[in-house]
């Protein structure tokens, strides 16, 4: 018992953390790919090294993917560790929806965005800790000589936040009954995440490129890495918020679905940020990534009686009193019963 209590999990990891955890590193979309990657990435750097194929140089900015300025080595570090770990979110919705445990977890003090948040971070953590395993790589690309750390750590964070993304995007599609469900909610976050996405980071990009020949370089820089990070968070809570809608137990009659509310919102996305950085000579681009975030937080709320409101009263059935005719107390009830 000692012994099991050491290996386990700490419990400020959180119940849903721990249990997708337990559950997907047994699984073959963990083993699998994390075995074919280090196989993958020894084929790349003999290649690198072989054919004289370097990082090449550039302005090092974070999803400022160049595939003239990238290497074989990141080319599989980002197939693996940034798109096909991440697509394993198709599998994670629906064991909750259509077995129906998201009713009994619901019953638990766990609520909707800690049982999503769960499977993100979960995911998300793998595809991070496949790649934490490439180090090694890293380092004798160091060692032999050809490489920028100022691209090395663009090119890590690209990697980083593309796993984010597509987790949030899998997860989001994988709450729909059908397989062309799934595949339709895809498609349509994925073309969100790049036209939105692409339209918010439109101030940063001017402004790295403005302030690259000068002396405020790490101004514009900053900018740019602060507008990379709103369109990364904005997706990922928008597709963990997709899939939280899936969740919900009670709908009012006159409310719209939430789902629904939600997927206008992200196919609208590009529009809204790009009118937003039409108005500002594309400098205000950051500021319609917060509304779009703003407008997809407050879609799907619980609704909620104000605190001034007293509860109802209890109705719990009382017991007859001599002298009162009443007959449908319990009395009366359990004496026609006999």
């Amino acid at each position: 018992m000692a012994i099991s209590e050491q290996n386990d999990l700490p419990e400020r990891f959180g119940p849903m953390i721990v249990k997708e955890l337990r559950q997907s590193l047994r699984r073959t979309s963990f083993v699998y790919p994390f075995i074919c990657i280090h196989i993958f990435a020894t084929i790349a750097i003999y290649a690198e090294f072989q054919l004289n194929i370097g990082a090449g140089s550039g302005v090092p900015a974070v999803l400022a993917w160049d595939p003239n300025k990238v290497g074989p080595f990141w080319w599989v570090a980002m197939t693996v560790c940034g798109l096909l770990m991440p697509l394993a979110g198709f599998f994670l919705m629906p064991q909750e929806i259509e077995e129906g445990n998201h009713e009994l977890l619901l019953l638990t003090a766990l609520n909707r965005w800690q049982v999503v948040a769960g499977k993100f971070l979960m995911l998300w953590g793998l595809s991070a800790l496949t790649f934490t395993s490439l180090l090694p790589y890293v380092i004798i690309r160091y060692f032999i000589g050809g490489i920028e750390w100022g691209s090395e750590i663009a090119a890590t964070g690209s990697v980083l936040a593309a796993a984010a993304v597509v987790a949030a995007g899998s997860i989001a599609a994988s709450g729909f009954p059908s397989l062309a469900a799934k595949l339709g909610v895809f498609v349509l976050y994925i073309f969100s995440a790049l036209g939105g996405g692409g339209a918010g980071m439109i101030g940063g990009g001017m402004t790295l490129g403005m302030s690259s020949t000068s002396k405020w370089s790490w101004l514009g820089s900053l900018f740019y890495h602060i507008s990379a990070l709103a369109v990364v968070l904005c997706y990922c809570v928008i597709g963990l918020l997709v899939a939280r809608s899936r969740l919900r137990l009670a709908m009012m009659n006159f409310e719209l679905k939430p789902s629904s509310l939600l997927l206008i919102i992200m196919g609208l996305a590009p529009f809204i940020v790009g009118m937003v950085a039409a108005f500002t000579c594309g400098f205000g681009s950051l500021a319609g990534v917060l509304l779009l975030t703003y407008l997809a937080w407050n879609s799907d709320r619980t609704p909620k009686a104000p605190k001034w409101l007293p509860p109802p009263p209890p109705n719990i059935p009382t017991l007859a009193i001599p002298g009162e005719s009443n007959g449908k107390t319990m009395i009366a009830e359990s004496q026609q019963v006999r």
